[in-house]
C-alpha cells in the first residue's frame, strides 16, 4: 500500500510540476516582456565587449519573440555564448538571454538562444531576422572597434 501511495504522490508532483511549468509558455514571456522599453546586445569580442542598445519598438520585437518559452529538445541545440541579450523595462532588467551565431564565434554552427527562468531552462534556434540583426550589429561594432584600435596604435 505505501507504494501506492509513493506512486500517486510522484504522480501528484510531476501533475502539479507541469501545471506550473506550462504556464512558462509563450503567454507568460509574451506578458514579462510586453512593456520592454529596451534591450541591450553584447558581444564578446576576443575578451572585450561589444554593446549596442536598442530602443525602437519594431527592432525590439525582433527580439522579444525570441523568448517564447520552448524547449527544442528535438533540434538537440548546442549553444555557447558569444553574446548576451538583456531586457529592460524603465531601466529595470527583466530577462537575461545568451546566444550564439557561427558569425559573432560560436563553435556551434546553428544560432541559437537560451535563457531560464527559476529552475527551468529554455533554448532554441534565433530567427531568420534576429540572427540577421544580431550579426550585422556585431559586423559594425567589430569593424568600429578595430578602426579605433588601429587609430590608437
Amino acid at each position: 500500500m505505501k507504494k501506492v501511495y509513493l506512486g500517486l504522490a510522484l504522480l501528484t508532483c510531476f501533475g502539479c510540476n507541469s501545471v506550473l511549468h506550462r504556464g512558462k509558455g509563450k503567454t507568460y514571456f509574451s506578458d514579462l516582456l510586453k512593456d520592454v522599453d529596451k534591450v541591450q546586445l553584447k558581444f564578446f569580442n576576443h575578451g572585450d565587449t561589444l554593446t549596442e542598445t536598442i530602443t525602437d519598438g519594431e527592432q525590439l520585437n525582433v527580439y522579444k519573440v525570441l523568448i517564447n518559452g520552448k524547449h527544442d529538445a528535438k533540434l538537440k541545440i548546442k549553444c555557447d555564448s558569444t553574446g548576451q541579450l538583456l531586457f529592460f523595462n524603465k531601466e529595470n532588467l527583466i530577462l537575461n538571454a545568451w546566444f550564439s551565431s557561427p558569425a559573432t564565434g560560436s563553435k556551434y554552427n546553428q544560432p541559437c538562444v537560451s535563457y531560464s527562468d527559476e529552475a527551468d531552462h529554455f533554448g532554441s534556434l534565433l530567427t531568420y531576422q534576429s540572427g540577421i540583426s544580431i550579426d550585422d550589429y556585431y559586423y559594425k561594432l567589430r569593424s568600429t572597434a578595430i578602426r579605433l584600435s588601429a587609430m590608437h596604435q
